[in-house]
Order: C-alpha cells, then structure tokens, then sequence
C-alpha cells in the first residue's frame, strides 16, 4: 500500500467554496490502474487559514 497526501492552506471564510470545487472537480483517479480511494480532510483553523489534506491510497508507489 501506498498513500500520497497534500496539504491546502484555505483561507478563512473559503473553505466551504473549496470544498464544493474539490467535490465537482473532474477527475478520473478511479481508472489508474493502482487507485483504492481518495478523500478530502479539513484541519484545524488558525487567524490566517483552514489546513486541508487530501489522502489518495494506492496499490504500490
């Protein structure tokens, strides 16, 4: 198992409009041969932004 992350820094009051993008985005990760799930997780706020991370597992690197 293989898992990739990124890490977002939304800034405050965006983070709903983000989320509606990610969510609507076109993707195709579902055909990659390797691809097991994908997920989107919000992080704590801070006075400048909201962390985000998305988490992608795959079969092997």
């Amino acid at each position: 198992m293989y898992i990739a992350m990124n890490r977002f820094k939304i800034r405050l009051g965006s983070e709903q409009e983000f989320i509606d993008i990610w969510k609507n985005r076109e993707t195709y990760l579902d055909t990659v041969p390797g691809f097991q799930s994908f997920n989107l997780l919000q992080g704590a706020s801070n006075d400048d932004y909201t962390l985000f991370a998305s988490h992608s597992v795959w079969d092997s690197r």
